[in-house]
């Protein structure tokens, strides 16, 4: 896998905002430096990606954002399933006030309406 850093900052340094997010699948651990020196705002990573380690290496100003898996969490389990990895996650970065709670990616066309409100429910709860 490559990570064209050049290409990507100067394709950030087009929208005068700074407000981008990067997203990248899959296990980025080899490209998290390069990441962070992006000049986005936030990094989007995959469900692979352990926050627990993450959290103390990115720097407050970016947010970290993630990582349900969509199709092992969203898809195939039930929707209290959902909700208890959702309040996991969310316990396990309480203390991260850069944290924002999502999926890892896109969560599947398919994925049944009562296991993304349990998601939300369990986010707001």
């Amino acid at each position: 896998m490559v990570f064209s850093l050049s290409p990507f900052k100067r394709l950030v340094s087009n929208f005068n905002n700074k407000s981008l997010i990067l997203h990248i699948c899959g296990n980025t651990n080899h490209l998290i430096k390069l990441m962070l020196d992006s000049g986005t705002i936030g990094l989007s990573l995959d469900s692979v990606m352990n926050f627990k380690k993450l959290k103390k290496i990115i720097p407050k100003e970016i947010a970290l954002i993630g990582n349900l898996d969509p199709v092992k969490i969203f898809l195939q389990s039930t929707p209290d399933e959902v909700a208890e990895s959702t309040r996991s996650l969310k316990d396990n970065m309480k203390d991260t006030d850069n944290f924002i709670l999502s999926s890892g990616c896109d969560i599947p066309l398919n994925t049944l309406l009562e296991k993304i409100e349990a998601f939300m429910k369990a986010a707001r709860g």
